[in-house]
């Protein structure tokens, strides 16, 4: 019995310091949570040198295809642990940090859109070096799978775009460094959907480190010459389209628009969703993930 009543007090304390850490540091918390989760899932951590940069990268599973994650700004390879177990069960699966995203280098200066898709680049030749993929990209993960299609097209069997930005679309509206409380909320709810609750502790981190995250290192290095608008021809695989209804940065329009530039392409909605589908509503995005790959 004494036995007992000192595991739950024990339980109790380990309890309150998670959440405390978790209160106080929101962000670290989710990205060593879901990368633990990898490795439960049976995903192998590995690294790749590019330009003299450490590009980590986790791959598992085993099957006919090999499907390659790509996270979007200010994300990393953790992101996908929702929907990696089911896709493992009849394929190989590959999720990358990006240059300056997760464990990746480099750590400081400007994060060229060239270095990112290098880096994917230099994964996929690795690990699927004759048999084309499946490629996944969320958000600026799927501009860079975009970028990457158009230079190598008989590379990629299938590219799932799944909120994908890249095309030139107005997004002055959106506060990417909010600079108060109001702002964080709105980036946040922009991300997550309007009726989403956000804690007050996330708003805090928002504000806290919005100035530090990547995106700030993207956007250094100059996106312009980079949009996809003038590649978009390039890409002549199949593409299926994965949109959150209430994605507040890239909108139905953005990707109706996006889809008519694609000829071919198919479009579909998760209705409980806004900008991270895979997060917002893994077993929706899985299943149309499923029906699309070849």
């Amino acid at each position: 019995m004494k036995l007992a009543v000192v595991l739950v007090v024990i339980l109790i304390g380990i309890f309150a310091a998670t959440t405390a850490y978790v209160r106080r540091h929101p962000l670290e918390a989710f990205v060593k949570m879901t990368r633990r989760g990898l490795a439960r899932a049976g995903m192998a951590r590995r690294t790749i040198d590019v330009d003299g940069n450490r590009i980590v990268y986790f791959a598992g599973g085993s099957g006919g295809r090999t499907i390659v994650l790509v996270h979007g700004v200010n994300d990393q390879a953790g992101t996908w642990v929702s929907v990696i177990p089911v896709l493992m069960k009849d394929s190989r699966v590959i999720a990358i940090d990006l240059p300056g995203h997760g464990e990746s280098a480099p750590a400081t200066g400007a994060l060229p859109m060239l270095l990112l898709v290098k880096a994917l680049q230099t994964v996929i030749d690795r690990e699927s070096p004759e048999k084309p993929i499946v490629l996944v990209g969320n958000s600026m993960g799927g501009w860079v799978s975009m970028l990457y299609a158009a230079d190598h097209p008989a590379r990629v069997s299938r590219l799932v775009l799944e909120d994908a930005s890249g095309m030139s679309w107005d997004v002055s509206h959106v506060p990417l460094f909010p600079k108060n409380r109001e702002e964080a909320l709105k980036l946040l709810r922009m991300v997550h959907g309007p009726d989403t609750p956000i804690a007050d502790y996330l708003v805090d981190a928002m504000l806290k480190d919005a100035a530090k995250m990547p995106q700030a290192r993207v956007l250094q290095a100059g996106v312009i010459f980079a949009v996809v608008d003038t590649r978009l021809h390039d890409i002549t695989m199949p593409v299926t389209l994965i949109w959150g209804a209430h994605d507040g940065l890239l909108p139905i329009a953005y990707a109706e628009a996006l889809r008519k530039h694609l000829p071919g392409s198919t479009l579909h909605i998760i209705d409980k969703a806004a900008h991270i589908p895979h997060r917002q509503a893994p077993a929706e995005f899985t299943r149309l993930l499923r029906e699309a790959l070849p």
